[in-house]
């Protein structure tokens, strides 16, 4: 009877980028400029937005929020206004409403780090499925902005991301392999049990 978590994949095995999700921002408050939000996180939203997570429509309804919550921003006032609105005008006008807030667009370098830890940090605190969350750190991080990178010996492990990977796809074993095993449960009766160890392998890599 196999064991599950297969060993990992080696950096030659085909990948598939799957479409990224152009999520708006999580609801995480912050403040800028004397302003609290509580709808979402102004800098998770920059994050989002420097890794081409977020459409025209998603950064003009973030503009919406910003005057709801009585943030003075100028370039908010032009961006919620616009009637047909295009990335090549709503990208400036979104990185200067974020400016006059306080918040500074990060790097892409910046933004890669800072997506990864979101989701991890989402999986070690327990606010998400880890399924779920490895789902997206591989959609919207890995696929698009690290794949690409240079390996030692196993897939992801250029960012510590090895086992966390080896798990994403271990997954799709306990739902099509009724055999597979691990701690002595089989199949989907597993995964609450391999849940709690990727919960332990996500705080490991925190803690590096």
């Amino acid at each position: 009877m196999p064991a599950c978590p297969k060993v990992f994949p080696l950096p030659n095995q085909d990948l598939t980028h799957p479409i990224a999700q152009q999520n708006v921002a999580p609801a995480l408050p912050t403040s800028i400029m004397g302003c609290t939000h509580t709808m979402f996180d102004l800098r998770h939203a920059a994050v989002r937005y420097r890794l081409g997570l977020l459409g025209t429509e998603a950064l003009v309804h973030i503009a919406d929020l910003l005057l709801e919550e009585g943030c003075d921003s100028a370039a908010a006032v032009q961006l919620a206004t616009l009637e047909s609105p295009v990335m090549p005008e709503v990208a400036p006008l979104f990185e200067r409403a974020c400016a006059e807030c306080g918040i500074i667009v990060p790097s892409m370098g910046e933004a890669i780090d800072e997506m990864l830890r979101f989701h991890v940090e989402s999986i070690a605190s327990g606010v998400r499925p880890p399924r779920e969350a490895l789902g997206d750190l591989m959609s919207q991080v890995y696929y698009p902005h690290i794949s690409h990178e240079s390996v030692r010996e196993f897939i992801g492990d250029s960012r510590g991301l090895e086992q966390l990977i080896g798990a994403y796809w271990s997954y799709d074993d306990f739902l099509e392999r009724p055999d597979c095993l691990f701690k002595g449960r089989q199949g989907e009766a597993a995964i609450p049990f391999f849940d709690e160890h990727v919960r332990e392998l996500a705080r490991a890599w925190l803690r590096r």
